[in-house]
């Protein structure tokens, strides 16, 4: 009796959770995300190889955002004036707060011109950006926080 009692005790007290390793394991479920970030180069900066390294850390950043856009989404607010039956101001404002992890850049450089270029990839799992979606949709909306409905997706290889 006692060790019937011990079995279904540990047995209960176990959970299921699901890695991130674990959710990568079948290919199928895996979404490659590639984007390319550009950053221009400022004159303030003192020398030329501060202004060619922070170049380059604003292409990095700039692809970090892309790739937030494309996993997380983008939060859109607008609004438009009317007056007369004739269109006055159009105002978009865009927000985004997200946590990116596990991105690696493919390639870095800086142009002819002066522009630096950051191209990044990153693999997502696409069940966990379901439910994601799917737990984001179920609470209400907060200004800048989490996903909306129907991403930004852009590309046709993106589908869920």
């Amino acid at each position: 009796m006692i060790i019937v009692s011990a079995v279904i005790f540990l047995t209960g007290c176990t959970t299921q959770h699901n890695t991130r390793g674990e959710a990568f394991r079948n290919e199928s479920d895996i979404i490659i995300v590639n984007v390319t970030g550009y950053g221009a180069p400022k004159n303030t900066f003192a020398n030329a190889a501060q202004r060619r390294l922070m170049t380059l850390r604003a292409s990095e950043l700039d692809a970090y955002r892309k790739l937030a856009e494309q996993v997380a989404g983008i939060y859109i607010q607008g609004d438009s004036d009317l007056n007369n039956y004739m269109a006055g101001n159009d105002r978009l404002r865009t927000q985004l707060n997200s946590f990116i992890q596990g991105a690696s850049i493919t390639n870095q450089e800086i142009l002819e011109d002066g522009v630096g270029v950051t191209q990044m990839t990153m693999q997502v799992s696409r069940s966990q950006l379901i439910r994601m979606i799917e737990r984001e949709t179920n609470q209400p909306i907060r200004r800048g926080a989490g996903l909306v409905p129907g991403g930004a997706v852009k590309s046709s290889s993106y589908t869920f």
